[in-house]
C-alpha cells in the first residue's frame, strides 16, 4: 500500500534536470477582480481512475496545499454564505517512452558522423536505449458557482522518479500547487 501512496506523492519529486511543466487557460471576459472567497466542488466524483491517486492521504495534501496557496494569495475559504468560486482538482499518471539513438561512424580519417569516404567500406555501429518513465499530471480548476462553468485551469506535469518521505512529499507537492496556481487570477491587460 506503501509503495502506491508513494508513487503518485512522488509525482513532482526533483530528478537532476526536472522541472514542472505549468500550463494555464482562463477565459478572458471574466471579471477575476469579484474574486475573494472559494469552496471546493463536492460532487462526489474521484479525482482519478488511478488508485495510486484516489486516497485520503493524496486528496488530503493537495487541498491542504490548494487552501494554503490560495489562503497565501487572500483568498478565503467561504463559510455559511455562498463562494465567490468554487475549486476542483484531478490528477492523472501516464506511461512515456525516450528512445535515445547514438550513430558512430569511423572511417580512416578518424572519427566523426559528419564525413564518411565513399571509397572506404568503415564500419558504423548504431546504440538505441530505450527507457519507460512516468509522468504525473495534476490539474487544479476554478469554476463559477452560479454557472458551474470553468473559468480558469492550471496544470503541471512532472517526470516520477525516486523515493521520498512522506515530508519531502507534501513539501514538492506545495511547490507544484504553488506553481500551479502562481498565475491566479489572471492579470487584467
Amino acid at each position: 500500500m506503501k509503495k502506491c501512496i508513494l508513487a503518485f506523492l512522488l509525482l513532482f519529486i526533483n530528478t537532476a534536470c526536472s522541472t514542472i511543466s505549468v500550463d494555464t487557460d482562463f477565459n478572458p471576459i471574466y471579471d477575476f477582480t469579484q474574486l475573494r472567497t472559494y469552496s471546493w466542488v463536492d460532487n462526489g466524483k474521484l479525482p482519478s481512475t488511478d488508485t495510486r491517486i484516489n486516497n485520503d492521504l493524496i486528496v488530503d495534501r493537495v487541498r491542504r496545499a490548494v487552501e494554503s496557496t490560495l489562503t497565501a494569495r487572500g483568498f478565503v475559504k467561504a463559510s455559511g454564505q455562498p463562494a465567490d468560486f468554487q475549486v476542483s482538482w484531478h490528477g492523472g499518471i501516464e506511461k512515456k517512452l525516450q528512445v535515445d539513438t547514438i550513430d558512430h561512424f569511423y572511417s580512416p580519417y578518424g572519427y566523426g558522423a559528419l564525413y564518411r569516404d565513399p571509397f572506404w567500406a568503415g564500419s558504423s555501429m548504431r546504440t538505441s536505449t530505450v527507457r519507460e518513465y512516468e509522468v504525473g499530471t495534476l490539474i487544479i480548476d476554478i469554476l463559477d458557482p452560479v454557472k458551474h462553468k470553468l473559468i480558469w485551469r492550471g496544470s503541471g506535469s512532472k517526470m516520477i522518479s525516486g523515493e521520498s518521505s512522506p515530508e519531502k512529499t507534501t513539501k514538492k507537492m506545495n511547490e507544484a500547487v504553488t506553481a500551479i496556481l502562481k498565475d491566479f487570477p489572471p492579470a487584467k491587460k
